[in-house]
């Protein structure tokens, strides 16, 4: 799996999957309960997701900006996965 596309630090990963975790929250129709921290975690798995799923399909997105956006994507997947097993 590579996870270069997060950057080359902890601090890196950290600030673009707490940036991810928000856009997927606003994208999101609805209210979602999350801090700081769970968003920040939502971005990255989001990342992790979206990162195994691109590299498990050989699929390329086309630099750090698709990847971002696929990052945002699986976030976004996540949220919709929490929500439906939450209302069930």
């Amino acid at each position: 799996m590579d996870l270069s596309f997060l950057g080359y630090g902890w601090v890196h990963i950290l600030f673009l999957g707490f940036v991810a975790g928000l856009l997927a929250r606003w994208i999101f129709p609805g209210k979602q309960k999350l801090g700081l921290i769970l968003t920040t975690l939502l971005g990255m798995a989001g990342a992790i997701c979206a990162s195994w799923v691109l590299d498990t399909f050989d699929i390329s997105v086309g630099g750090r900006w698709g990847r971002f956006a696929a990052a945002v994507a699986g976030a976004l997947a996540l949220l919709a996965l929490v929500r439906g097993l939450k209302n069930k």
